[in-house]
């Protein structure tokens, strides 16, 4: 068990990726945090990029201290606060696991009160979300009752897998913005499990899991200054990259296959997240929720009408 003392008037907020804890993304992510509150990082030691919500992992493997490239002091955008220590660790395993084993072994009987995966090389839109290990990370931060944001920066395709040189300013911004919004929301003190620790499943009574989502899913475009205009979206029901193999045969190699963006801007609802980001060019907040329970009524109609009959 961790016997770190963490202040209980501070946000404990837990910042994890599925890029690797080498990723850019996740140095601008804890630099965004930090100013707002004490800082766990735990992110997996390699690239886990589309692992979705899997539970994978190297079932030896446990918590490496890992030191980050964080800057001395905040930057000129970031509020006048204390840079506090940031405790920063890695696992071989998939995103959601990372998140599972640190709120199992890194917090004691406190639970974070925020979840903050990302930033991501790469947008996360419409129905490939499924897929995204950001989001699936984030989604086991909820799914213990933790209020949780998922971000991902607009990059190319080609840089989904690797840590090309980014400028990571404005991203950094619309997190710590969204992280203090959050946090205003649902922080009010400490809260510690009633029997002491921390459940590795199932949601609890934490104060924050009360909200009209359970995930805030925010994408971030390419160029985004400040005051680019921020929008509620719906998520698409479309899909936002295909993959695609040319020339198919049965012993085409699965590697074989490339991924690009494919939209149809005819097709796209101007409520959601793709039209938000790939056509306006805007800041997309995009609530989920854990519950993907489609109409029961409509479904039991379905297959009842030749009983009725």
């Amino acid at each position: 068990m961790n016997t770190h003392v963490w202040d209980p008037t501070v946000p404990l907020i837990l910042v994890t990726n599925d890029d690797g804890v080498e990723s850019p993304g996740l140095v601008a992510a804890v630099e965004a945090a930090r100013t707002e509150g004490q800082v766990v990082v735990a992110a997996p030691t390699t690239q886990q990029t589309a692992m979705g919500r899997s539970m994978t992992g190297r079932d030896g493997d446990f918590f490496h201290p890992v030191e980050l490239n964080l800057r001395d002091e905040a930057i000129s955008t970031a509020p006048k606060r204390q840079l506090r220590p940031v405790a920063a660790w890695h696992v071989d395993a998939s995103p959601a696991l990372v998140v599972r084993h640190a709120l199992a072994t890194l917090f004691g009987s406190r639970y974070p009160d925020l979840v903050i995966s990302g930033i991501n090389y790469g947008e996360n839109m419409g129905n490939n979300i499924m897929i995204s290990g950001t989001v699936g990370a984030a989604f086991q931060g909820a799914a213990q009752g933790i209020p949780a944001l998922a971000l991902s920066r607009q990059t190319d395709v080609t840089q989904h897998f690797t840590y090309e040189e980014l400028d990571w300013t404005d991203s950094e911004r619309v997190t710590r913005d969204w992280t203090r919004r959050m946090l205003a929301a649902t922080f009010r003190g400490a809260y510690r499990h009633p029997e002491g620790l921390v459940p590795i499943d199932g949601s609890t009574d934490h104060p924050g899991s009360v909200l009209p989502f359970d995930v805030l899913k925010i994408d971030i475009p390419a160029v985004c200054p400040v005051g680019t205009e921020e929008r509620f979206t719906r998520l698409s029901r479309r899909h936002y990259f295909m993959s695609f193999i040319e020339n198919p045969r049965p012993d085409t190699p699965i590697g074989a296959a490339q991924t690009r963006v494919d939209i149809d801007v005819n097709g796209l609802d101007r409520d959601d997240d793709i039209y938000a980001v790939a056509v306006d060019g805007v800041i997309s907040i995009t609530p989920l929720h854990m519950d993907n329970t489609a109409s029961v009524d409509a479904a039991r109609s379905m297959f009842t009408k030749g009983v009725q009959q």
